[in-house]
């Protein structure tokens, strides 16, 4: 499905007028949505692609030894792994995560960092370069330009069986409000999509677990837990 197709089909579904929901309020939650799924996705943790082509690393160069601070492009997208190159060397090197730190904290090669959703703060460093990968790049939202050109743009980030989830929950929404008649028959199959999705970025999830061993005085012994 393209955007118009979808965007027209929330009315449709509802049966609602298009005057009461206009094209740029429904491309606007229909990109609520889109987003939404994403990000769902990435935290189930799969490792089915969720895209097709975009950019999902970037690298930044270090200049100096001291501390350093750099402005990520690709923003709100969690790291997957970091790799480093010292100045006059011709391959990365994988930097491994820094276990002295709860999250987004990385060792290695010379280099020490951390980093949150905006920026990378460099601790200890060394002239060269380090490459990024996110678990997925930028995400380009839907326009009203984008429903009316003659060729309308298509959700790639979604496999086509998942696009009726983009329009079933406003045409939800706006059934609940004015065709409450409609509302169980859209649940029905809101529900049934949702299952599937979960379904099918869960199955070849990766789930990463971490114990911790601690010794206990007690009486005569020590006891681990």
């Amino acid at each position: 499905m393209n955007i118009k197709q979808i965007v027209d089909k929330i009315v449709k579904e509802a049966d609602v007028s298009p005057a009461q929901y206009t094209v740029a309020d429904r491309i606007v939650d229909v990109n609520e949505k889109y987003l939404i799924l994403i990000e769902k996705a990435v935290q189930i943790g799969s490792t089915v692609p969720i895209s097709k082509a975009e950019t999902f690393s970037e690298t930044f160069v270090i200049t100096q030894t001291e501390s350093q601070t750099l402005v990520r492009t690709i923003k709100d997208t969690p790291i997957q792994r970091v790799d480093f190159m010292q100045d006059g060397a011709t391959q990365y090197q994988k930097v491994e995560v820094d276990q002295t730190r709860s999250i987004n904290g990385w060792c290695g090669c010379g280099l020490k960092f951390f980093a949150n959703e905006k920026q990378i703060f460099i601790e200890d460093g060394q002239v060269g370069t380090i490459r990024i990968t996110y678990t997925r790049g930028d995400i380009v939202l839907f326009t009203e330009a984008d429903y009316n050109n003659v060729t309308p743009p298509s959700p790639d980030w979604l496999p086509e069986t998942y696009h009726p989830l983009l329009w079933l929950e406003p045409a939800l929404f706006q059934a609940q409000l004015y065709k409450p008649e409609r509302v169980s028959a859209i649940a029905s199959r809101l529900n049934q999509l949702q299952g599937l999705f979960f379904n099918h970025y869960g199955r070849d999830a990766v789930q990463n677990s971490a114990f911790e061993t601690k010794e206990y005085g007690c009486g005569t012994g020590n006891n681990q837990r």
